[in-house]
């Protein structure tokens, strides 16, 4: 079993350490997946990073993401559903003064 000081969080077990000079960052992912995502954004060189599994072997996820799924194509709407009409207000003409009452004559 593993220590739980380098694994802390139970639903994370892939732990990811980048060398950036002086400095480490660690990071915790949920997948396998998930990390070649991190590493492929980032462009990480092999020789500055250290991967650990808390079970010793690589996660592999169980679902797929939405995005993978192949969708169906939606039927063409009409245009009735959904489509919102402006309304337009009539004002009454006496509710508003006229700009020539306002002018000195």
């Amino acid at each position: 079993m593993t220590n739980p000081e380098q694994f802390p969080y139970e639903t994370f077990p892939i732990k990811l350490q980048v060398k950036e000079g002086k400095n480490t960052t660690v990071c915790f992912f949920q997948c396998d997946e998930h990390l070649q995502k991190h590493l492929e954004r980032y462009k990480l060189d092999k020789k500055d990073i250290k991967i650990d599994y808390r079970d010793g072997e690589p996660v592999v996820r169980s679902k797929k993401h939405k995005r993978d799924v192949e969708q169906k194509p939606k039927p063409k709407s009409d245009g009735s559903s959904g489509t919102v009409s402006k309304r337009t207000r009539k004002l009454d003409s006496t509710s508003h003064p006229t700009r020539n009452s306002n002018q000195k004559k």
